[in-house]
Protein backbone atom coordinates (compact mmCIF):
# COMPACT_ATOMS: atom_id res chain seq x y z
CA UNK A 1 0.00 0.00 0.00
CA UNK A 2 1.50 3.40 -0.94
CA UNK A 3 1.76 6.29 1.53
CA UNK A 4 -1.29 8.15 0.27
CA UNK A 5 -3.52 5.05 0.30
CA UNK A 6 -2.42 4.33 3.85
CA UNK A 7 -3.18 7.90 4.91
CA UNK A 8 -6.61 7.72 3.30
CA UNK A 9 -7.50 4.58 5.23
CA UNK A 10 -6.28 5.99 8.54
CA UNK A 11 -7.53 9.55 8.42
CA UNK A 12 -10.98 8.64 7.20
CA UNK A 13 -11.35 6.64 10.40
CA UNK A 14 -10.28 9.76 12.33
CA UNK A 15 -12.86 11.93 10.59
CA UNK A 16 -10.27 13.97 8.65
CA UNK A 17 -10.93 15.03 5.09
CA UNK A 18 -8.14 14.52 2.56
CA UNK A 19 -7.67 16.36 -0.71
CA UNK A 20 -10.56 15.57 -3.07
CA UNK A 21 -9.59 14.57 -6.60
CA UNK A 22 -10.96 17.81 -8.09
CA UNK A 23 -8.67 19.87 -5.88
CA UNK A 24 -5.78 18.94 -8.16
CA UNK A 25 -7.40 21.27 -10.72
CA UNK A 26 -8.22 23.97 -8.17
CA UNK A 27 -7.28 27.33 -9.76
CA UNK A 28 -6.39 28.63 -6.30
CA UNK A 29 -3.46 26.20 -6.17
CA UNK A 30 -2.19 27.61 -9.45
CA UNK A 31 -2.66 31.12 -8.03
CA UNK A 32 -0.65 30.16 -4.96
CA UNK A 33 2.17 28.56 -6.93
CA UNK A 34 2.47 31.51 -9.29
CA UNK A 35 1.58 34.39 -6.97
CA UNK A 36 4.85 34.90 -5.08
CA UNK A 37 6.08 38.48 -4.67
CA UNK A 38 9.05 40.00 -2.92
CA UNK A 39 7.81 41.09 0.50
CA UNK A 40 9.39 44.54 0.10
CA UNK A 41 7.04 45.14 -2.86
CA UNK A 42 3.99 43.32 -1.50
CA UNK A 43 1.83 46.45 -1.13
CA UNK A 44 2.43 47.61 -4.71
CA UNK A 45 -0.41 46.31 -6.94
CA UNK A 46 1.89 46.57 -9.95
CA UNK A 47 4.64 44.42 -8.48
CA UNK A 48 5.51 41.41 -10.65
CA UNK A 49 4.61 37.92 -9.49
CA UNK A 50 6.79 34.83 -9.70
CA UNK A 51 6.35 31.11 -9.42
CA UNK A 52 7.60 29.23 -6.39
CA UNK A 53 10.68 27.79 -8.12
CA UNK A 54 11.81 31.27 -9.18
CA UNK A 55 11.53 32.57 -5.62
CA UNK A 56 13.33 29.52 -4.23
CA UNK A 57 16.28 30.37 -6.46
CA UNK A 58 16.11 34.06 -5.55
CA UNK A 59 16.09 33.20 -1.83
CA UNK A 60 18.96 30.68 -2.06
CA UNK A 61 16.70 27.91 -0.78
CA UNK A 62 16.60 24.55 -2.59
CA UNK A 63 13.24 23.21 -1.36
CA UNK A 64 9.92 24.26 0.09
CA UNK A 65 7.21 22.04 1.59
CA UNK A 66 3.74 23.57 1.61
CA UNK A 67 0.27 22.50 2.67
CA UNK A 68 -3.02 24.38 2.71
CA UNK A 69 -6.27 23.44 4.45
CA UNK A 70 -9.42 25.09 3.15
CA UNK A 71 -12.77 24.76 4.90
CA UNK A 72 -11.79 21.50 6.57
CA UNK A 73 -10.13 19.86 3.54
CA UNK A 74 -6.46 19.39 2.74
CA UNK A 75 -6.37 20.91 -0.74
CA UNK A 76 -2.60 21.10 -1.09
CA UNK A 77 0.34 19.13 0.30
CA UNK A 78 3.37 19.33 -1.94
CA UNK A 79 7.10 19.77 -2.13
CA UNK A 80 8.82 22.16 -4.53
CA UNK A 81 12.41 22.38 -5.69
CA UNK A 82 15.21 19.93 -4.92
CA UNK A 83 16.10 18.11 -1.73
CA UNK A 84 19.75 19.11 -2.25
CA UNK A 85 21.32 21.96 -4.20
CA UNK A 86 23.01 20.56 -7.29
CA UNK A 87 21.15 17.27 -6.98
CA UNK A 88 18.34 15.79 -9.04
CA UNK A 89 15.92 14.51 -6.36
CA UNK A 90 12.73 16.55 -6.41
CA UNK A 91 11.06 17.41 -3.10
CA UNK A 92 7.54 16.05 -2.71
CA UNK A 93 4.84 15.70 -0.07
CA UNK A 94 6.78 12.86 1.60
CA UNK A 95 10.11 14.73 1.86
CA UNK A 96 11.04 15.21 5.52
CA UNK A 97 12.42 18.47 6.87
CA UNK A 98 13.58 19.54 10.30
CA UNK A 99 10.75 21.71 11.66
CA UNK A 100 12.43 23.30 14.69
CA UNK A 101 10.02 24.58 17.31
CA UNK A 102 6.96 23.34 15.45
CA UNK A 103 8.03 20.26 17.44
CA UNK A 104 6.58 22.00 20.49
CA UNK A 105 3.05 21.81 19.05
CA UNK A 106 3.39 18.07 18.55
CA UNK A 107 4.83 17.76 22.07
CA UNK A 108 1.87 19.67 23.50
CA UNK A 109 -0.53 17.43 21.58
CA UNK A 110 1.20 14.30 22.87
CA UNK A 111 0.84 15.58 26.43
CA UNK A 112 -2.82 16.49 25.93
CA UNK A 113 -3.49 12.99 24.59
CA UNK A 114 -2.01 11.64 27.83
CA UNK A 115 -4.20 14.07 29.79
CA UNK A 116 -7.24 12.81 27.89
CA UNK A 117 -6.27 9.24 28.84
CA UNK A 118 -6.09 10.23 32.52
CA UNK A 119 -2.34 9.62 32.78
CA UNK A 120 -1.53 13.31 33.40
CA UNK A 121 -3.12 16.34 35.03
CA UNK A 122 -2.28 19.77 33.63
CA UNK A 123 -2.41 21.44 37.04
CA UNK A 124 -0.47 19.03 39.26
CA UNK A 125 3.08 19.58 40.44
CA UNK A 126 5.23 17.98 37.73
CA UNK A 127 7.48 16.49 40.42
CA UNK A 128 4.51 14.15 41.02
CA UNK A 129 5.31 12.56 37.67
CA UNK A 130 9.07 13.03 37.29
CA UNK A 131 11.21 10.14 38.49
CA UNK A 132 14.51 10.43 36.58
CA UNK A 133 14.91 14.16 37.31
CA UNK A 134 13.27 16.64 39.67
CA UNK A 135 12.75 20.38 39.52
CA UNK A 136 15.73 21.70 41.52
CA UNK A 137 14.66 23.20 44.81
CA UNK A 138 15.08 26.96 45.26
CA UNK A 139 13.13 29.92 46.61
CA UNK A 140 11.11 30.31 43.39
CA UNK A 141 10.22 26.63 43.03
CA UNK A 142 9.01 26.67 46.64
CA UNK A 143 6.69 29.63 46.03
CA UNK A 144 4.52 27.70 43.55
CA UNK A 145 4.74 24.25 41.97
CA UNK A 146 5.63 23.94 38.29
CA UNK A 147 2.74 22.41 36.35
CA UNK A 148 2.35 21.11 32.82
CA UNK A 149 0.15 24.14 32.14
CA UNK A 150 3.15 26.30 33.06
CA UNK A 151 5.52 24.27 30.87
CA UNK A 152 3.33 24.39 27.77
CA UNK A 153 2.54 28.12 28.11
CA UNK A 154 6.16 29.07 28.95
CA UNK A 155 5.23 30.44 32.36
CA UNK A 156 7.18 27.92 34.46
CA UNK A 157 10.13 30.24 35.10
CA UNK A 158 12.63 27.87 33.45
CA UNK A 159 15.78 29.12 31.75
CA UNK A 160 17.38 28.28 28.37
CA UNK A 161 15.55 29.77 25.39
CA UNK A 162 16.81 27.36 22.71
CA UNK A 163 19.53 24.93 21.78
CA UNK A 164 22.34 24.78 19.20
CA UNK A 165 22.19 22.06 16.61
CA UNK A 166 24.78 19.29 16.59
CA UNK A 167 26.93 18.54 13.55
CA UNK A 168 27.66 15.10 12.09
CA UNK A 169 30.12 13.27 14.33
CA UNK A 170 29.29 15.30 17.44
CA UNK A 171 28.48 13.48 20.67
CA UNK A 172 24.85 14.07 21.62
CA UNK A 173 23.70 14.78 25.18
CA UNK A 174 20.92 12.89 26.89
CA UNK A 175 17.94 14.91 28.02
CA UNK A 176 19.17 14.73 31.62
CA UNK A 177 22.62 16.02 30.59
CA UNK A 178 20.87 18.89 28.82
CA UNK A 179 18.80 19.72 31.92
CA UNK A 180 21.93 19.64 34.08
CA UNK A 181 24.10 21.52 31.61
CA UNK A 182 26.64 18.69 31.53
CA UNK A 183 28.78 17.92 28.51
CA UNK A 184 28.22 17.15 25.74
CA UNK A 185 25.31 19.60 26.30
CA UNK A 186 26.21 23.13 25.20
CA UNK A 187 23.80 25.14 27.28
CA UNK A 188 23.53 26.13 30.92
CA UNK A 189 21.55 24.06 33.44
CA UNK A 190 17.78 24.43 33.20
CA UNK A 191 16.56 26.12 36.38
CA UNK A 192 13.53 28.02 37.69
CA UNK A 193 14.48 31.69 38.16
CA UNK A 194 11.11 33.33 38.86
CA UNK A 195 7.89 32.23 40.51
CA UNK A 196 5.99 29.81 38.23
CA UNK A 197 2.91 31.46 36.72
CA UNK A 198 4.20 34.98 37.37
CA UNK A 199 5.03 35.82 33.75
CA UNK A 200 6.10 34.34 30.43
CA UNK A 201 9.62 33.46 29.35
CA UNK A 202 9.99 31.27 26.29
CA UNK A 203 11.94 28.20 27.36
CA UNK A 204 13.07 25.27 25.29
CA UNK A 205 14.56 24.12 28.58
CA UNK A 206 11.09 23.80 30.09
CA UNK A 207 9.88 21.84 27.07
CA UNK A 208 12.82 19.47 27.57
CA UNK A 209 11.57 18.91 31.12
CA UNK A 210 8.24 17.84 29.58
CA UNK A 211 10.13 15.42 27.31
CA UNK A 212 11.65 13.70 30.34
CA UNK A 213 8.25 13.67 32.05
CA UNK A 214 6.64 11.92 29.06
CA UNK A 215 9.31 9.21 29.15
CA UNK A 216 9.00 8.76 32.92
CA UNK A 217 5.20 8.42 32.80
CA UNK A 218 4.89 6.22 29.70
CA UNK A 219 8.00 4.08 30.17
CA UNK A 220 8.69 4.63 26.46
CA UNK A 221 11.38 6.56 24.66
CA UNK A 222 10.12 9.97 23.62
CA UNK A 223 10.03 8.97 19.94
CA UNK A 224 8.09 5.79 20.79
CA UNK A 225 5.59 7.78 22.87
CA UNK A 226 5.07 10.27 20.03
CA UNK A 227 4.51 7.41 17.62
CA UNK A 228 1.99 5.69 19.92
CA UNK A 229 -0.05 8.76 20.84
CA UNK A 230 0.27 11.03 17.80
CA UNK A 231 1.93 9.59 14.70
CA UNK A 232 0.23 6.19 14.49
CA UNK A 233 -3.30 7.41 15.27
CA UNK A 234 -3.02 9.92 12.41
CA UNK A 235 -1.07 7.74 9.98
CA UNK A 236 1.97 10.03 10.10
CA UNK A 237 4.34 7.44 8.66
CA UNK A 238 7.09 9.90 7.70
CA UNK A 239 7.39 11.70 11.04
CA UNK A 240 10.02 10.93 13.66
CA UNK A 241 11.93 12.42 16.56
CA UNK A 242 14.96 10.21 15.82
CA UNK A 243 18.16 12.25 16.14
CA UNK A 244 20.40 11.98 14.30
CA UNK A 245 17.95 11.08 11.58
CA UNK A 246 19.23 7.87 9.90
CA UNK A 247 19.94 8.08 6.18
CA UNK A 248 17.75 4.99 5.77
CA UNK A 249 14.69 7.17 6.50
CA UNK A 250 15.07 8.37 2.91
CA UNK A 251 13.72 11.37 1.02
CA UNK A 252 15.39 13.90 3.33
CA UNK A 253 15.65 17.62 2.59
CA UNK A 254 19.34 18.40 3.09
CA UNK A 255 20.63 21.31 5.14
CA UNK A 256 21.84 24.50 3.41
CA UNK A 257 23.44 27.73 4.57
CA UNK A 258 22.37 31.30 3.79
CA UNK A 259 23.97 31.08 0.33
CA UNK A 260 22.04 27.93 -0.48
CA UNK A 261 25.16 25.78 -0.23
CA UNK A 262 25.05 22.29 1.33
CA UNK A 263 26.16 22.21 4.97
CA UNK A 264 26.30 19.78 7.92
CA UNK A 265 28.52 17.57 5.82
CA UNK A 266 29.25 14.79 5.19
CA UNK A 267 25.86 13.55 6.36
CA UNK A 268 23.99 16.57 5.10
CA UNK A 269 21.81 17.45 8.11
CA UNK A 270 22.23 18.34 11.77
CA UNK A 271 20.93 16.54 14.86
CA UNK A 272 18.63 18.05 17.49
CA UNK A 273 18.71 15.82 20.59
CA UNK A 274 16.34 18.14 22.51
CA UNK A 275 13.53 16.37 20.73
CA UNK A 276 10.39 17.89 22.22
CA UNK A 277 11.76 21.40 21.81
CA UNK A 278 13.16 21.22 18.29
CA UNK A 279 13.83 17.65 17.11
CA UNK A 280 10.88 16.72 14.88
CA UNK A 281 11.40 15.59 11.27
CA UNK A 282 8.20 15.68 9.24
CA UNK A 283 6.77 16.06 5.75
CA UNK A 284 4.12 18.35 4.29
CA UNK A 285 1.78 15.37 3.94
CA UNK A 286 2.13 14.31 7.57
CA UNK A 287 1.93 17.78 9.07
CA UNK A 288 -1.16 18.68 7.03
CA UNK A 289 -3.00 15.70 8.53
CA UNK A 290 -1.79 16.67 12.01
CA UNK A 291 -2.82 20.32 11.58
CA UNK A 292 -6.27 19.38 10.31
CA UNK A 293 -6.76 17.06 13.29
CA UNK A 294 -6.08 20.00 15.64
CA UNK A 295 -8.39 22.36 13.74
CA UNK A 296 -11.19 19.81 13.68
CA UNK A 297 -10.70 18.98 17.36
CA UNK A 298 -11.13 22.65 18.27
CA UNK A 299 -14.28 22.74 16.14
CA UNK A 300 -15.66 19.58 17.78
CA UNK A 301 -15.41 17.66 14.51
CA UNK A 302 -12.78 15.09 15.52
CA UNK A 303 -12.14 13.05 18.65
CA UNK A 304 -8.37 13.12 18.17
CA UNK A 305 -8.39 15.57 21.10
CA UNK A 306 -11.50 16.04 23.24
CA UNK A 307 -13.09 19.35 22.28
CA UNK A 308 -12.67 20.87 25.75
CA UNK A 309 -8.95 20.06 25.81
CA UNK A 310 -8.48 21.33 22.27
CA UNK A 311 -10.16 24.61 23.17
CA UNK A 312 -7.94 24.82 26.25
CA UNK A 313 -4.95 24.35 23.95
CA UNK A 314 -5.89 27.44 21.92
CA UNK A 315 -6.96 29.63 24.83
CA UNK A 316 -4.34 32.11 25.98
CA UNK A 317 -2.93 31.42 29.42
CA UNK A 318 -2.59 34.21 31.97
CA UNK A 319 0.58 36.29 31.47
CA UNK A 320 1.44 34.48 28.23
CA UNK A 321 1.18 34.84 24.46
CA UNK A 322 0.67 31.07 24.36
CA UNK A 323 -2.11 28.64 24.98
CA UNK A 324 -0.99 25.09 25.71
CA UNK A 325 1.69 25.04 23.04
CA UNK A 326 0.73 27.40 20.21
CA UNK A 327 0.90 31.18 20.13
CA UNK A 328 -2.43 32.93 19.64
CA UNK A 329 -3.57 36.07 17.82
CA UNK A 330 -6.77 37.68 16.56
CA UNK A 331 -10.38 36.85 17.34
CA UNK A 332 -13.42 35.48 15.54
CA UNK A 333 -12.67 34.85 11.87
CA UNK A 334 -9.22 36.38 12.29
CA UNK A 335 -8.25 34.08 15.19
CA UNK A 336 -5.11 32.09 14.42
CA UNK A 337 -2.99 29.64 16.41
CA UNK A 338 0.55 29.35 15.15
CA UNK A 339 4.19 28.58 15.79
CA UNK A 340 7.45 29.13 13.97
CA UNK A 341 10.58 27.03 13.94
CA UNK A 342 14.22 27.81 13.24
CA UNK A 343 16.98 25.25 13.47
CA UNK A 344 20.39 26.09 12.00
CA UNK A 345 19.58 25.18 8.41
CA UNK A 346 15.78 24.90 8.32
CA UNK A 347 12.82 27.23 8.83
CA UNK A 348 9.19 26.25 9.47
CA UNK A 349 5.79 27.81 10.07
CA UNK A 350 2.40 26.30 10.97
CA UNK A 351 -0.97 27.97 11.59
CA UNK A 352 -4.63 27.10 12.00
CA UNK A 353 -7.79 29.22 11.65
CA UNK A 354 -10.43 27.29 13.62
CA UNK A 355 -13.31 29.67 12.88
CA UNK A 356 -13.09 29.05 9.14
CA UNK A 357 -11.53 25.59 9.14
CA UNK A 358 -8.49 26.85 7.26
CA UNK A 359 -4.77 26.52 7.89
CA UNK A 360 -1.36 26.21 6.31
CA UNK A 361 2.22 25.16 6.88
CA UNK A 362 5.49 25.87 5.14
CA UNK A 363 8.98 24.41 5.64
CA UNK A 364 12.26 25.32 3.91
CA UNK A 365 15.73 23.81 3.99
CA UNK A 366 18.12 26.75 4.24
CA UNK A 367 19.18 29.39 6.73
CA UNK A 368 17.45 31.88 4.40
CA UNK A 369 14.23 29.90 4.53
CA UNK A 370 12.27 32.49 6.49
CA UNK A 371 12.13 34.70 3.38
CA UNK A 372 10.41 32.10 1.20
CA UNK A 373 8.09 31.13 4.10
CA UNK A 374 6.78 34.64 4.41
CA UNK A 375 6.29 34.94 0.66
CA UNK A 376 4.50 31.58 0.61
CA UNK A 377 2.19 32.66 3.41
CA UNK A 378 1.27 35.85 1.56
CA UNK A 379 0.66 34.00 -1.70
CA UNK A 380 -1.55 31.43 0.07
CA UNK A 381 -3.51 34.13 1.87
CA UNK A 382 -4.27 35.90 -1.38
CA UNK A 383 -5.03 32.74 -3.35
CA UNK A 384 -7.34 31.28 -0.69
CA UNK A 385 -8.80 34.59 0.51
CA UNK A 386 -7.92 34.32 4.19
CA UNK A 387 -9.60 36.73 6.56
CA UNK A 388 -6.63 36.95 8.92
CA UNK A 389 -4.25 39.89 9.29
CA UNK A 390 -0.99 38.69 7.76
CA UNK A 391 1.05 40.71 10.24
CA UNK A 392 -0.89 39.40 13.23
CA UNK A 393 1.29 36.71 14.72
CA UNK A 394 4.04 36.48 12.16
CA UNK A 395 7.46 36.50 13.79
CA UNK A 396 10.43 38.27 12.26
CA UNK A 397 13.41 35.98 11.55
CA UNK A 398 15.39 37.08 14.59
CA UNK A 399 12.41 36.23 16.79
CA UNK A 400 11.75 32.77 15.41
CA UNK A 401 12.04 30.38 18.34
CA UNK A 402 14.36 27.41 18.27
Amino acid sequence: MDTRSFLVSVVLLAGIALTPAHAQDDPRIDAFENGFVAMADADDPATPTFNVEERLRRNSTPALAAAVIDNGEIVLARGYGLTRAGGDEAADDDTVFSVGSVSKIVNATLILRLVADGALDLDKDINTYLTSWKVPDNVYAREAPVTLRNLLSHTAGFTVHGFPDFQPGDDLPTAIETLEGKRPARTDPVRVTFTPGERMRYSGGGITVSQVLVEDVTGLSYNEAARKYVFDPLGMTRSTFANPLPASHGNIARAHDDRGEPTALPRGWEAMPEMAASGLWASAGDLSVFLLALIQSVRGESDFLPEALAIDMVTRESHSWHGLGPRLNGEGETFVFHHGGANDSYRAWIEGHPETGDGALFIANSRNGHFILREARLSAARAFDWAIDLEDGYEEPEDLPK
